[in-house]
């Protein structure tokens, strides 16, 4: 899929909820660094995406025109100070990934009508991660007050607090510095909407 058939799919179907404009969060209230990162990313064609912690925001933009945003209830972080940059995402992981449907039309078969699920947001997960250059990774994980998916946020708590000291010392040790940070979105279908938006290579301003 192009980028900007991507943009128009996602400025018209994926805009439930609305979108912020640009006057919303206003690059006077932001990092000047990163305003400036932005601007380099405007300039030219394609989607590109904007995470500020400081405003607690997550926006998904292509020529300056937000497309989509996403509040962030809160953040975390570990490791090296995210520097206000931008980076590429490698490559989303999750425990759960996402499985598609390939229909494969038989010759001389008639078309018969079939629920494609052209955003497919129903299946994307809810709690994943983004791995970007540099080292840095971002965690994402939705806002509920169900019993069960409580559970699993504390169980990725205990992950944050027992596993990342470890890795912490294993990386000083092979001189290979990290940063992990964690997002709270508002809900479960932000987060499978975030999964859905943040593919590989895309391009993200990151900072404070």
């Amino acid at each position: 899929m192009g980028q900007k058939t991507r943009a128009i799919i996602i400025a018209v179907l994926l805009g439930f909820g609305g979108a912020a404009s640009s006057a919303e969060v206003g690059p006077a209230a932001r990092n000047p660094v990163m305003v400036e990162q932005e601007i380099s990313l405007a300039k030219s064609a394609g989607i590109y995406a904007v995470l500020d912690l400081g405003l607690k925001s997550l926006e998904l933009k292509t020529r300056g025109m937000t497309l989509k945003r996403w509040e962030v209830v809160r953040s975390r972080s570990w490791g090296r100070a995210v520097e206000p940059r931008v980076y590429k995402i490698l490559k989303r992981s999750t425990l759960f990934p996402p499985k598609r449907t390939n229909i494969t039309p038989t010759p001389g078969e008639e078309p018969k009508d079939v629920e494609l699920g052209v955003l497919e947001l129903s299946k994307m997960p809810t709690h994943f991660s983004i791995n970007f250059e540099e080292g840095v990774r971002l965690k994402v994980r939705p806002k509920t007050k169900n019993v069960f998916k409580w559970l699993r946020n504390v169980g990725a708590a205990i992950v944050w607090y027992g596993f990342l000291p470890y890795k912490t010392v294993w990386r000083s040790v092979s001189k290979k510095p990290f940063t992990e940070i964690e997002i709270v979105a508002k809900s479960e279908q932000d987060a499978r909407a975030i999964y859905w938006s943040f593919y590989e290579n895309l391009n993200a301003v990151i900072g404070k």
